[in-house]
């Protein structure tokens, strides 16, 4: 078998794993099969995210002792047993402990594909930052499919509202599965090498942060207006239930807010060019809070998607100015480190925010939706990144 085979096997690998039919029915999923309210469900999803931090490291070890084809093919199979579980068990400890059972997965996944296909790609002719671009391509054709593939399965009345909505989680179990078996083709040319986690990176990374004062008001930043932005992933289906959107136009929401957000991705450097880094930033980060408001007090169609492209569309936006101003801080070496150390930042506060946001949603979502714009336009300009003065 040829080197390049093994590249193609990684392309299909990405593909398969991105294949989460689930992915904008998650609320309908929780509110009408497992009966729960956003405080519950958000409860689960923080559980998740401090899974995902306490186990980073932990499973790191795989990958750097037996390989990353043998932690990909774990992590595979994990996170293939936990929507297995999502699409057949109710209970609310089952579903925790499913939670933690996909938190442990993912983070074997993480890292070790992006590892793999740089040691696969550095055997090939080939510039590896095309393969690389070819990769992240097939994965989000995954998604930009399955979303509404999942979406058209649960509203088409084949089978009963519920069943659909626990069938599209076996779905995603299945293409874990197929994604699991894919990877044991890969021939991998394995080295011995310590794969340095994100908490590890994390923890650094706030370190570099908070020595430096710039980067460390530009990193709260960051931090706090993608953690509060955020949420918009969760509400956009309440929001288009709440508009009696049939439940199949779902998906297309979803894949179409994240086709708009890589159409402004890639206009991101001249919108940066154009408008300079700070007015960029703070308008990113005030439009989204006004829109989570004007949905909040407001009903109707257009202002509802309206919010949904605007919030999800500038949050993904932010992340490349992120990228262009650690060009301005800090050296290369400590550049990956100090990204990590905000991202870790922000899924804390996510973790934080999880159950007060959860509770509130309870009592009202339009309630929850002006809360998070209010505090979104209040944080915009009390972290306000401003023009420093030259040094002559």
């Amino acid at each position: 078998m040829k080197r390049r085979s093994d590249v193609v096997i990684l392309y299909l690998f990405g593909f398969l794993k991105n294949l989460q039919f689930f992915g904008a029915l998650s609320v309908p999923f929780y509110l009408h099969r497992i009966g729960l309210g956003y405080g519950k469900m958000f409860i689960l999803e923080a559980l998740f995210s401090g899974a995902m931090m306490a186990l980073e490291i932990p499973t790191g070890v795989v990958a750097d002792r037996w390989g990353r084809k043998i932690s990909l093919f774990w992590g595979s199979a994990l996170m293939a047993f936990s929507f297995l579980a999502f699409g057949i068990v109710r209970a609310f400890w089952l579903l925790a402990a499913s939670e933690i059972l996909c938190a442990l997965g993912m983070t074997m996944i993480s890292g070790a594909d992006s590892a793999l296909l740089h040691e696969v790609a550095s055997n090939k002719a080939n510039d590896s930052s095309e393969v690389f671009s070819r990769y992240h391509a097939f994965s989000t054709a995954g998604l930009f499919i399955s979303f509404p593939l999942g979406s058209l399965i649960a509203g088409s009345g084949v089978m009963g509202y519920e069943a659909a909505l626990g069938f599209v989680f076996i779905l995603t179990a299945l293409s874990f599965a197929l994604a699991g078996m894919v990877i044991l083709f890969v021939r991998e040319p394995f080295t011995p090498s310590r794969r340095e986690g994100f908490l590890r990176h994390g923890i650094e990374g706030c370190r570099i942060v908070l020595r430096t004062p710039r980067l460390r008001r530009f990193g709260i930043n960051y931090a706090v207006i993608s953690a509060l932005t955020f949420f918009m992933f969760w509400f956009y289906q309440s929001l288009l239930g709440r508009e009696k959107v049939p439940i199949e136009w779902f998906g297309f929401v979803g894949a179409g807010s994240n086709l708009g957000a890589s159409l402004l991705l890639m206009a991101a450097p001249k919108i940066r060019k154009t408008m300079g880094e700070n007015p960029a930033l703070f308008l990113s980060s005030l439009l989204p809070g006004l829109l989570y408001m004007a949905s909040g007090f407001f009903a109707g169609l257009g202002i509802t998607l309206l919010a949904i492209f605007g919030v999800t569309m500038l949050k993904l936006f932010r992340a490349p100015l992120l990228a262009a101003s650690m060009n301005t801080f800090l050296e290369n070496e400590h550049r990956a480190t100090a990204l990590s150390g905000i991202s870790m930042v922000e899924r804390v506060l996510i973790a934080l925010l999880y159950p007060i946001v959860g509770a509130v949603a309870d009592s009202s979502l339009e309630a929850s939706l002006i809360g998070l714009g209010i505090l979104t336009v209040f944080m915009s300009f009390a972290v306000r990144m401003r023009n420093e003065p030259k040094r002559s």
